[in-house]
C-alpha cells in the first residue's frame, strides 16, 4: 500500500508549470524587455481574489523591494518608484474566493535586457511538498469522516435485529480522528494562505467567501458529530452529513459555475462513497461469530450489498461527472499530472468492481484486499484535492489571457494622438478624424489605482478657455464632439486631491504624417557609438533625477538621485548603494545592447504626427508625438528631433511613469570602465 501511495504521489508532480495559464495577463508581460521600469506593475487574475492575503512583490536589480496588493476584485498592482536598469523579479500569491486555494507564482522582465530563458515566468499549478503533506492530513480527515458513514449505516442496518446484535461500529474513534485531522489541515491551510502567523489574517481566510466559512464550519460540524457520538444522540447522522457537505463546499467543486452545481456534485459523490467504500471500512472493523459465511455474516452482507453497489453506482456517476468538470479537455486526463492521479483512481476502483460483485453474489468478501483498495482510492481524491488549481481552470485561464482586453479609449491609425499627465493620473487625448472641423475627443485616464479607480474620475476638457462636459465611454474613456480648426490650447482637468490639469498644444489640422520623420531619426540614432543621458522620472508625487552614459556596444554608468551607482560591462554589473559604500560585483548576467532607447521597446509605433518645433540646447528641433502599440500598454512619446536626425529630448507618459530625457554628447570620446577599489 505505501509503494502504491508513493506512485500516487510521484504523479501529482511537477510542482511547477508554465504560468502563461494562471495570470490572464500581466503588465509587463513575463520576458518583455523595457527601454524603461513600469510606474506600476499590473497583475490580472480570472478570479475574484481575496483583498487581504492575495499579495505582489516586485524586486529591482539592486535589491529593492516593493510590495502592492488587491486594487479591485481580480487585479493586484504594484507602484514603483525605480528605473534601475536590469532584471525584474514580480512573486505573487493569489488567493481565490471561489475556492480558498492560494496559487503562487513568479514572472520577470528587464530594464533594457532580456531575462535569462526559462526562468521569465512559474507558477505552481501542481502539489508541492507541502501540499502532498497536506494531502495526508487530507487522506485521514477524508478516511475517518467516510468510515463514519459507513459505521452509521451499519448500526441503521443492525437495528432491532436480533440475529446481528453483533455489529457493533465504534464511531467515536473516527469522529475523533476526523476533527483532528480536520483541524490540522484548515490550519494549515489558513497560515499558508495568510503568509503568516497572523491571528487576523488566519481569520480574514477563515470568514471571507462561501469556502472560508465552509472550513470554519466543517470543523464545527465535526465537532458536532463527535460530541453527538459520544452522548448517542440522534441528530448524529445529521451533524455528519453536514460535515461532508461543508468539506465539499471548500474544494475545488465551489469554484465551478454555479457553486451550487459543483458542491452538490462533489458532495453527493463523497456521501455515496462513504456508504460503499465507507463501509467497506467499517466492516473490515466487524467480526461475526463463525465468520462471514456465517448466518450471522451472510445476514449482514445481504443487508448491505444492495444499497453498497447503488452507492457505487451514484459514486461512479457524480466522480465522471466532476472528471468532465474538473479536467476541462480530453487531452488532460493524459496530458497533466492532475488526469494521471485521476486515471489511477479510475482503475483502483475498477478493481473494486469485481471484488465486490464477488462479496455480493457468492457472500465471498475480501475486506483486507477491498480495504486496502478503498483507501487508496482516498488516498488518491486527497491529491487531486491538494492542486492549487485544476485542468478545467487552467484552460478557462488560457482562453481569458488569449481575449483581446478593450481599448476604446487608445489610439488608432489614423488618428492624432499624444500624452500627458494630470497630477498622477496619465491622460491620454486623441483627435478623431485629426482634420479641421467636427472632431471626437477621446480621452484616455488612468490612475495608478487602475481601472476600477478611473471609473469614479471626474474631468472636464477645456478649449480655449470654455468647458465643454466630457461624457463616459468606459472605466477610464471619456469623450466630447467639439469642431477645432489647430493652433489651439486644450486641456483635462482631472478633479480630485490625485488629480490636475494636462494641456495639449493642438497644431495647425491636418497635422503632417510624422513617421518617415520618426524612421530617419531611427536610423541615425541607432548609428551611434555612444552619447550621455539626464533623466527626471516622476509618479506626479515625487521625481528622481539620473544620469546615464553609454558606450557601443553594451557599457553603461549611471548615477540615480546622486545616491546609487552601477556600471555595466557586457554581463557583469558593479553596483554601488551610496556614496560611501563598496562596490559590489554581480558577474553573469545579462547585457545591455547600446544603443538602444526607450520607444524601441513599444513598436509598431501608431499615428507618429509632427506636432511642433522647438529649440533643444539652442537646436532648432522638430517635434513628433505617437503612441505605443503593444497591446495593454498605454504609452505615449514626444520626440525633439534635429536636422540630423538625432533626438534631443524625449518625453514617455505611462501609467504612474512620466519621464523626461534630455540627450547630449552624441559620439563624445569617452571610455566607461570597470570602477577600482
Amino acid at each position: 500500500m505505501l509503494v502504491l501511495a508513493a506512485v500516487l504521489a510521484s504523479l501529482a508532480v511537477p510542482a511547477t508549470a508554465s504560468a502563461h495559464a494562471i495570470l490572464a495577463s500581466s503588465q509587463p508581460e513575463a520576458g518583455q524587455r523595457l527601454g524603461t521600469a513600469p510606474g506600476v506593475v499590473v497583475l490580472e487574475f480570472t478570479e475574484p481574489i481575496n483583498a487581504k492575503l492575495s499579495r505582489a512583490t516586485v524586486t529591482d536589480p539592486t535589491g529593492g523591494r516593493f510590495a502592492g496588493g488587491v486594487s479591485a476584485g481580480q487585479e493586484i498592482r504594484v507602484a514603483l518608484s525605480t528605473n534601475a536598469p536590469g532584471v525584474y523579479t514580480v512573486e505573487w500569491v493569489s488567493v481565490s474566493t471561489l475556492d480558498g486555494h492560494a496559487v503562487r507564482g513568479s514572472l520577470q522582465f528587464g530594464v533594457g535586457v532580456s531575462p535569462s530563458a526559462g526562468t521569465t515566468e512559474t507558477a505552481q499549478t501542481s502539489p508541492g511538498a507541502g501540499d502532498l503533506g497536506l494531502a495526508v492530513l487530507r487522506w485521514m480527515e477524508y478516511l475517518a469522516l467516510l468510515a463514519a458513514i459507513g459505521m452509521l449505516l451499519l448500526r441503521r442496518m443492525a437495528r432491532g435485529r436480533a440475529g446481528l446484535d453483533w455489529v457493533r461500529p465504534r464511531v467515536i474513534l473516527p469522529l475523533a480522528v476526523a476533527l483532528a485531522s480536520g483541524v490540522a489541515v484548515v490550519s494549515w491551510e489558513a497560515f499558508s494562505a495568510a503568509g503568516s502567523a497572523s491571528l487576523s489574517s488566519v481569520w480574514s481566510y477563515l470568514t471571507t467567501g462561501l469556502p472560508g466559512l465552509a472550513r470554519l464550519s466543517r470543523v464545527g460540524l465535526e465537532s458536532l458529530a463527535l460530541v453527538a457520538a459520544i452522548v448517542q444522540a440522534p441528530t448524529l447522522w445529521l451533524w455528519a452529513a453536514a460535515a461532508i457537505g461543508a468539506l465539499a463546499a471548500s474544494g475545488h467543486g465551489a469554484a465551478i459555475h454555479p457553486a451550487w452545481w459543483g458542491i452538490t456534485v462533489d458532495g453527493a459523490h463523497l456521501l455515496a462513497a462513504g456508504m460503499w467504500a465507507g463501509g467497506i471500512l467499517a466492516l473490515a472493523t466487524q467480526r461475526p461469530a463463525g465468520g462471514w459465511r456465517s448466518p450471522a455474516g451472510r445476514e449482514l452482507l445481504v443487508r448491505f450489498s444492495p444499497p453498497a453497489l447503488g452507492a457505487f453506482t451514484v459514486t461512479v456517476g457524480c466522480g465522471a461527472v466532476q472528471a468532465i468538470q474538473e479536467l476541462g479537455t480530453a487531452h488532460t486526463l493524459v496530458g497533466s499530472s492532475y488526469g494521471r492521479v485521476l486515471l489511477v483512481k479510475i482503475g483502483l476502483v475498477g478493481l473494486m468492481l469485481p471484488l465486490s460483485v464477488v462479496a455480493w453474489r457468492r457472500r465471498r468478501p475480501h475486506f483486507r484486499f477491498e480495504g486496502t483498495l478503498a483507501v487508496l482510492v482516498v488516498a488518491a481524491a486527497a491529491i487531486l484535492a491538494a492542486f492549487p488549481i485544476p485542468p478545467s481552470r487552467l484552460v478557462e485561464e488560457e482562453a481569458s489571457r488569449q481575449a483581446t482586453p478593450s481599448a476604446s479609449a487608445l489610439p488608432r491609425p489614423g488618428a492624432l494622438t499624444m500624452g500627458s499627465h494630470a497630477g498622477q493620473v496619465l491622460v491620454g487625448l486623441t483627435l478623431r478624424p485629426g482634420l479641421p472641423g467636427p472632431n471626437q475627443v477621446v480621452v484616455y485616464l488612468l490612475p495608478l489605482e487602475g481601472n476600477t479607480a478611473a471609473g469614479g474620475l471626474k474631468a472636464t476638457l477645456v478649449l480655449s478657455g470654455n468647458s465643454v462636459a466630457l461624457e463616459s465611454c468606459g472605466d477610464a474613456c471619456r469623450r466630447a464632439d467639439v469642431s477645432l480648426q489647430g493652433d489651439q490650447s486644450l486641456s483635462v482637468d482631472v478633479a480630485g486631491p490625485k488629480g490636475g490639469t494636462a494641456s495639449f498644444d493642438i497644431p495647425k489640422l491636418p497635422a503632417p504624417d510624422g513617421a518617415a520623420l520618426l524612421q530617419r531619426a531611427q536610423a541615425r540614432i541607432h548609428q551611434l557609438r555612444t552619447y550621455r543621458l539626464f533623466e527626471t522620472l516622476s509618479s506626479g508625487l515625487a521625481t528622481i533625477p539620473a544620469q546615464y552614459a553609454f558606450q557601443a556596444p553594451n557599457r553603461m554608468e549611471s548615477s540615480v538621485n546622486g545616491q546609487s551607482q552601477a556600471v555595466w560591462i557586457g554581463g557583469t554589473r558593479y553596483l554601488k548603494e551610496t556614496p560611501g559604500a563598496a562596490w559590489q560585483v554581480q558577474p553573469g548576467g545579462p547585457s545591455i545592447p547600446v544603443p538602444s532607447f526607450i520607444w524601441d521597446y513599444f513598436k509598431p509605433f501608431v499615428d507618429p504626427r509632427v506636432v511642433g518645433v522647438g529649440r533643444i540646447d539652442g537646436v532648432s528641433t522638430t517635434v513628433v508625438a505617437f503612441a505605443g502599440g503593444q497591446r495593454g500598454t498605454p504609452i505615449w512619446f514626444r520626440l525633439w528631433v534635429d536636422p540630423t536626425g538625432l533626438v534631443r529630448r524625449a518625453e514617455m507618459r505611462a501609467p504612474g511613469h512620466f519621464m523626461d530625457d534630455r540627450y547630449y554628447d552624441f559620439d563624445a570620446t569617452f571610455t566607461i570602465s570597470a570602477p577600482t577599489g
